[in-house]
């Protein structure tokens, strides 16, 4: 059963960074390029679609096999790449999970033309879609770098 948590883990964390840097990547651009109006929504409420419900479900199975995993370490003597993967992982998918939704709502509303209490331009709220997208995907890298040097 660990072997396929562990496939299930590495399987979600490459779908989950991969996706949002490539995402980040679109997004970055269509905010750049002068396309008609209507299809630059069209596009953007299709990628916000493959984060909510491809990329973020990913995340969710990559933290629930991340502590499925770790639950059997005794936690005086876990290494610190290990306590670092568990704790920075953990608030990584938990940070992205919350700030990308938060922004996802807020961009669909400018999409559909709802008032916001806080009225922004759709490219500025498509670049912060964004910019999250590419935080998350560091810091997930991060984690990555130190447990795979096995930083004691």
């Amino acid at each position: 059963m660990y072997q396929i948590a562990y496939i299930i883990h590495i399987i979600g964390v490459v779908f989950w960074v991969g996706s949002f840097i490539s995402l980040g990547f679109v997004l970055k651009s269509l905010t750049n390029v002068n396309i008609e109006h209507a299809l630059t929504k069209t596009l953007i409420k299709k990628l916000q679609q493959w984060v909510t419900y491809g990329v973020i479900p990913a995340s969710i199975f990559v933290l629930l096999s991340g502590l499925y995993m770790i639950m059997p370490f005794s936690r005086e003597g876990i290494p610190f790449y290990l306590s670092f993967m568990e704790q920075a992982g953990s608030v990584t998918i938990l940070l992205t999970i919350l700030f990308v939704t938060i922004t996802s709502k807020r961009l669909t509303k400018k999409i559909k033309e709802l008032p916001l209490k806080k009225d922004k331009p759709l490219q500025t709220l498509t670049k912060t879609y964004a910019n999250y997208l590419f935080v998350s995907a560091f810091l997930s890298t991060v984690v990555i770098i130190v447990v795979g040097l096995r930083i004691v």
